[in-house]
């Protein structure tokens, strides 16, 4: 056999040698990436945040920890549709300095129009509230004016923002799987109960939660408190208004519920808390300023005048916590009387926590 024949067959095997490492290296290769790839992914009985394809959020990949610790790990942001929209959650953690501080979660909502984010660029509140230990939720709410529902003589483009109701079903409820807004245990969680007290296994407790809301945002956090007494152990409004009825030329009233003469019954109803003042059992915190030229001083003083009442007709078989209200003499409906009053509103919900 001539000599180019003998090395062109000897060089064959070391050619099929070389594709056998390289397509072993690619399979290889292959399995790793799938392993990683299933291993990231949200597992069975997980929360899982709902976002959207190709949207910038940053989410919590849920992992062996989670399972273990069911709360966020580190600051997420997620998106929940609504109306055809998707409104935007944001999660800021507590840097807890050590395992004795509690951790604890607290809301805060935006008033009309007011983005939510200011609550943390216009005022120390939730800078503060990290410190002490809360994890800080906020919640893009737009124009929303916190009704139950939307109605037909609302305005077209308010029609487009949450209520309340949208809040409590599709953001909040879902979290009660991590134990938060909620008095039980983690659902998924067996208990035993020892000398009259619960424990479960993981030990993780039910999270105290609270509520706080500025402006039309006041409303929303009373609402939800008088709504949902399981979800919260305190709430503060600030510069709230709390009967439509002291504002039946309120333009903005007007909008979301239709003029007073035509639908009396609905500013009587379920957004009306002074007249459902009997159903708030939860420690609540009013701040107003006398000089607020937006929401009169009215609002706040005539629910807690109504609460007083309400007190002194039950007697001692009067069940709800302190409501406080404080009237401060130069406070206007602005950041500077926000950020002061949400820093005193921390302080009354320390001071549930230790009753």
């Amino acid at each position: 056999m001539p000599m180019a024949w003998t090395m062109k067959y000897r060089r064959i095997p070391g050619f099929l040698g070389r594709v056998r490492i390289i397509v072993g290296v690619g399979i290889v290769s292959i399995a790793l990436l799938t392993l990683t790839l299933f291993t990231a992914t949200d597992q069975q009985g997980v929360f899982s945040f709902p976002r959207n394809v190709g949207s910038k959020a940053s989410g919590q990949s849920d992992n062996v920890n989670s399972l273990r610790l069911p709360h966020f790990a580190q600051d997420t942001v997620y998106f929940v549709p609504c109306n055809g929209k998707s409104i935007r959650v944001e999660i800021k953690v507590a840097r807890l300095a050590n395992a004795s501080i509690r951790r604890k979660m607290l809301l805060l909502l935006p008033g009309w129009n007011y983005a939510d984010t200011q609550w943390c660029t216009r005022t120390r509140v939730c800078d503060e509230a990290v410190k002490r230990g809360y994890d800080v939720m906020l919640v893009e709410m737009g124009k929303s004016v916190y009704m139950d529902s939307l109605y037909p003589q609302m305005r077209a483009d308010y029609r487009l923002h949450p209520t309340r109701t949208w809040l409590w079903d599709s953001v909040l409820k879902p979290l009660q799987s991590r134990s938060y807004f909620t008095d039980q245990g983690i659902p998924h969680d067996p208990t035993k109960a020892v000398n009259g007290h619960v424990y479960y296994k993981s030990m993780q407790l039910p999270i105290p939660c609270f509520v706080m809301g500025l402006s039309t945002g006041a409303r929303g956090a009373l609402l939800l408190a008088l709504e949902h007494a399981e979800a919260f152990q305190g709430c503060a409004g600030l510069s709230g208004d709390y009967n439509p009825l002291l504002m039946k030329t309120d333009n903005l009233m007007i909008n979301c519920l239709g003029k007073y003469e035509q639908v009396p019954w609905r500013w009587r109803g379920s957004n009306n808390i002074q007249l459902r003042i009997k159903e708030l059992h939860v420690p609540c915190y009013l701040a107003h300023g006398e000089a607020d030229n937006v929401v009169p001083v009215q609002q706040s003083q005539q629910l807690f005048d109504a609460d007083e009442d309400v007190r002194r007709s039950a007697g001692s078989s009067f069940k709800r916590s302190t409501m406080k209200l404080v009237l401060v003499k130069n406070g206007s409906h602005n950041y500077a009387f926000w950020g002061e009053q949400g820093l005193r509103a921390l302080d009354f919900f320390e001071e549930i926590e230790l009753k």
